[in-house]
C-alpha cells in the first residue's frame, strides 16, 4: 500500500552551513555520549541505540571510563581520549556532577551541552544553586547548554536523535517545547499523518543558558524549517523573545501554545491597569503583536503549522465550502466566521458551471451543497473544485464531509475512483496555488485517498474547527508577512518633570502622584488636558479660574490614602458658581472626615464636566515576562467586571494603536451607536500613542491608569487620572 509509513532517508547536513554560529552544534558532525552505558535500560545505551537505528552519519563517541566498546562503537575513558574536534556533547550523568563534567567539556572545547538531569532550578533553592555553578562552568569554558532538565533534541534531516522517540520522520517543522508529552503528542500527528515530519526539535528545558529566542532565531535561519511550532510555559526573557519573533515571523509562520490561562497574576487591587493585565492576557497580546500565530487548542498546533507552512504566505480570507450534505456546510460556515474568515458569493459563471456538474445540487452560492438530488459520489469533487478555485473571489477551497473516506463509507467499488479523484485535486491545487483543506469524516481512517491527498500538499483533518483554525492562521501570516513595518520610533527621552513628580511624592512618603499631580504630567507630555484647580479649603473657590467658575465642574477628593474616589462618595458633580463649589466643596471634605477619619486630605479638585461620549480606559501597567504593556478598552466603574481590554507591548506603533481600537469587543460602540456619531479615532490613536510616550519616558511610572477618558466626536477628555511609583508594593 502507497501510504505504507517509512523512516525518510538520513540527509547529512553539514554543521554550521547556513546556521547562527553560535548555535551551529544543533546540527552537530559529532556527539559524545557522558555516561554510555552497555545497560538497555539507561539512557547511556538507548541514545546510541537510536543514533544508529536513526542512520545518524556523524561520528557517535561513547564515553565511559569501564568500558572499550559499546553497541559496536569504540568508548573513550573521557573526553580528553576521544578524538577529533566534538560539537556536541550528551551528559547522562546524575545532576549532582554537572558542574564538573561541563568543565571538563569546556577543556576539551566541545560546543555544547545537553543537560538531560532534573533536579535543578525547578526543584528549589538547592537545585537553583546547582544550576548557577553548572552555568557558570559553562561560561568559563565557552559551553553553550541545552536544558538542564530537558528531554533532549533531535533533527529529522540528519538522523541526529537524543530523545529515545523512534522514527522521527523529516518534514518542515521546527519545534521548541518545555513539555516532552507535548512533543510526543505531536510525534504521533507526524506518525498518523505520514507525510508531514520534522526538522529539529529542542526540549528547552529550564533555559538555563540558550533560551528560547536564542533557538527561535535559529529555527529562522534554517532552511529546512518552513514553520516553528511553539510551546511555553514560560519565558525567562520574554522581551527578547518578542524581539527574535518580531523578525522571524515575518519569514516563517511561528505557531504558538501558551499554557496558563487561567493564571490571572497578583495586584489585581492597585489598579485597572494591573488588576486585568493577567499573565495570559498579557502574554496573548504581546506575542500577537509579534506576529506570532497563537493556537488555543493544543490539539490545532500540528495541523495549523503543517497548512501554514505549505501556504507560503497566501490569502486565505476568501473561503469556498464544497460538500455533498448540509450538516458540515452549516458547521463549517459557523467555524470560519467565528474566526473571522469570509465566505465570497461566486461569479455568476461559476454558479452556472457548477449547475451543470450537479444540476440537482441543493445549494451552489457559497457553501456549495453538491448532494441533493445527486447521489454522494467522488467523481463531482474535483470538478467542482476546478471551477471553484478559478473563481477569483476565491482564496482557498474547504471541502467537507465525505472526501477522503467514500471507499470506507461506500465500499471498495469507488476506491480506485476516489482514489483517482484525489490525484486531480492535488493537480488542481498546485495549478491554482490556492490552498485546499480537506475535512474528512474518514480522516482517521489509512485510506489510500487520503494518503494521495497528503503526499500531495493537501491538509486532510477530522475537525471542523481545526480545519478552519487553520485556515484563520494561513490568513493571520499573509497579513504578518505582508503588513507594512510600522516602527514605533525610537523612545522619547527621560522626561525631567515627571522625575521631579515621583521625587517629590516619595519625599512624602507616597507611593503614588496625586490626582492633580498626574494631570500635571499627562499634559507635560502632551496630552490635552482641560483646565483644573486644587482647593485646599472651600474657601478658595472664590479666586478659581473663570473657565471653572462657569460651570458646570465635578468636585473629586484628593488623597494619597483614597484610590477610588466614587467608592466612598468622594465624588459631586454638576456644580456651577463660585457659592455653590465652596458648599459642595465644605461637604464633601466633611462626608470624607467621617467616612474615611484616617485618611490624608490633601483638597478638592475642580475639573470640568465632561460631556457625553463613551467610556474608555486606557493604563500603562508591567508585565513581569514582558516588560511594559499599554492598554485600551471600554472603561467606567464596571471596566473589571466587563474585562473588554487589549494591551499592546511598548513603544506603540500608530498601527499598533489603530488595531487596538479594532480589536475590543465593543468597538461597535466607537463607530456609532443608537444615534450617536463615530467618535474621534484619529484622536483616541494620537492619546494612546502620547500615553505610550509617557510611560516610555518615565521608568518611575510604573502604572499609569486613565478612567474614564470620554471620547466623542469632538475629541477625548480624561476625567480621571492615577499614576503608581515604581516600588509600591500595593
Amino acid at each position: 500500500m502507497s501510504t505504507a509509513l517509512a523512516k525518510a532517508p538520513s540527509i547529512v547536513t553539514q554543521a554550521g552551513a547556513d546556521m547562527p554560529a553560535a548555535l551551529d552544534f544543533l546540527k552537530p558532525r559529532s556527539v559524545a555520549i557522558i555516561g554510555a552505558s552497555r545497560d538497555p535500560s539507561k539512557r547511556g545505551n538507548r541514545a546510541i541505540q537510536t543514533l544508529l537505528d536513526c542512520g545518524y552519519a556523524g561520528t557517535i563517541l561513547p564515553i565511559n571510563p569501564k568500558e572499550t566498546e559499546i553497541l559496536g562503537l569504540p568508548c573513550y575513558p573521557d573526553l580528553a581520549a576521544a578524538p577529533g574536534e566534538i560539537d556536541l556533547a550528551m551528559v547522562c550523568t546524575p545532576a549532582r556532577v554537572a558542574p564538573e563534567v561541563i568543565a571538563l567539556c569546556g577543556e576539551r572545547s566541545v560546543h555544547g551541552a545537553l543537560v538531560l538531569a532534573g533536579g535543578f532550578s525547578e526543584a528549589g533553592p538547592a537545585g537553583a544553586e546547582l544550576e548557577a555553578r553548572t552555568l557558570a562552568a559553562a561560561r568559563t569554558g565557552n559551553v553553550r547548554l541545552i536544558g538542564p532538565n530537558t528531554n533532549g533534541m533531535f533533527d529529522g534531516h540528519t538522523g541526529l536523535n537524543l530523545t529515545g522517540w523512534p522514527s522521527v520522520y523529516a518534514g518542515g517543522l521546527g519545534v521548541l517545547s518545555q513539555s516532552g508529552n507535548v512533543a510526543l503528542s505531536l510525534l504521533a500527528q507526524s506518525h498518523q499523518n505520514g507525510h508531514a515530519g520534522f526538522s529539529t526539535f529542542v526540549g528547552v528545558g529550564n533555559e538555563g543558558d540558550i533560551r528560547f529566542h536564542e533557538y527561535l532565531r535559529f529555527f529562522g535561519d534554517d532552511p529546512n524549517t518552513k514553520a516553528v511550532i511553539v510551546y511555553a510555559e514560560g519565558f525567562k526573557d520574554g522581551r527578547a523573545f518578542l524581539e527574535a519573533a518580531r523578525e522571524v515571523a515575518r519569514r516563517k509562520p511561528v505557531v504558538l501554545y501558551k499554557a496558563g490561562r487561567t493564571d490571572q497574576g497578583e495586584g489585581a487591587a492597585r489598579s485597572h491597569s494591573g488588576s486585568l493585565a493577567g499573565n495570559y492576557v498579557a502574554a496573548s497580546a504581546a506575542l500577537r503583536q509579534a506576529g506570532v500565530i497563537q493556537v488555543e487548542r493544543s490539539d490545532e498546533m500540528f495541523v495549523v503549522a503543517d497548512l501554514v507552512s505549505r501556504t507560503g504566505g497566501r490569502p486565505t480570507r476568501g473561503v469556498a465550502v464544497l460538500s455533498e450534505g448540509g450538516g458540515p456546510i452549516s458547521q463549517a460556515a459557523d467555524a470560519l466566521a467565528e474566526r473571522g474568515l469570509d465566505l465570497p458569493p461566486l461569479a455568476e459563471a461559476t454558479v452556472a458551471a457548477l449547475q451543470k456538474i450537479t444540476p440537482n445540487a441543493s445549494q451552489l452560492s457559497n457553501p456549495i451543497d453538491a448532494g441533493g438530488g445527486t447521489d454522494p459520489h467522488p467523481r463531482y469533487m474535483p470538478a467542482c473544485s476546478r471551477e471553484i478555485l478559478a473563481d477569483p473571489a476565491v482564496d482557498a477551497l474547504l471541502i467537507v464531509g465525505y472526501f477522503g473516506g467514500y471507499q470506507v463509507r461506500y465500499g471498495a467499488s469507488l476506491r480506485e475512483i476516489e482514489n483517482e479523484a484525489a490525484r486531480q485535486l492535488v493537480a488542481l491545487a498546485r495549478e491554482h496555488g490556492k490552498p485546499v483543506v480537506v475535512q474528512c469524516h474518514y480522516a482517521e481512517f489509512p485510506t489510500e485517498a487520503i494518503a494521495i491527498l497528503r503526499e500531495g500538499g493537501i491538509v486532510v483533518v477530522r475537525s471542523i474547527e481545526i480545519a478552519a483554525a487553520a485556515l484563520a492562521a494561513a490568513q493571520r501570516f499573509h497579513e504578518v508577512s505582508t503588513a507594512p513595518v510600522d516602527e514605533a520610533g525610537a523612545p522619547p527621552p527621560a522626561s525631567a518633570e515627571a522625575a521631579q513628580l515621583a521625587a517629590t511624592a516619595r519625599t512624602e512618603g507616597r507611593s503614588a502622584l496625586l490626582e492633580p499631580e498626574a494631570m500635571q504630567a499627562l499634559a507635560g507630555a502632551g496630552v490635552a488636558i482641560p483646565p483644573f484647580a486644587l482647593l485646599r479649603a472651600p474657601a478658595e473657590a472664590a479666586r478659581l479660574p473663570a473657565a471653572l467658575l462657569a460651570g458646570p465642574v465635578a468636585l473629586k477628593i484628593v488623597s494619597r490614602d483614597i484610590l477610588h474616589k466614587s467608592d466612598v462618595g468622594g465624588v459631586r458633580l454638576g456644580i456651577s458658581g463660585a457659592a455653590a463649589i465652596e458648599a459642595e466643596s465644605a461637604a464633601l471634605l466633611a462626608h470624607i472626615g467621617a467616612t474615611c477619619p484616617d485618611a490624608d486630605i490633601a483638597g478638592v479638585l475642580v475639573t470640568p464636566m465632561a460631556g457625553k461620549g463613551v467610556e474608555v480606559v486606557i493604563g500603562v501597567t508591567e508585565d513581569p515576562q514582558f516588560g511594559r504593556l499599554l492598554m485600551f478598552g471600554l472603561g467606567g466603574v464596571f471596566v473589571e467586571i466587563m474585562k473588554d481590554v487589549v494591551f499592546r507591548t511598548l513603544p506603540v506603533s500608530r498601527s499598533d494603536a489603530r488595531e487596538m481600537l479594532d480589536q475590543i469587543r465593543g468597538r461597535a460602540l466607537l463607530e456609532g451607536a443608537r444615534g450617536m456619531a463615530p467618535v474621534d479615532r484619529e484622536g483616541l490613536v494620537e492619546l494612546l500613542l502620547e500615553v505610550s510616550a509617557l510611560a516610555m519616558s518615565a521608568p518611575d511610572f510604573v502604572e499609569i491608569d486613565l478612567n474614564p477618558v470620554i471620547v466623542n466626536a469632538e475629541g477625548c477628555a480624561v476625567v480621571d487620572a492615577r499614576i503608581l511609583l515604581a516600588g509600591d508594593e500595593g
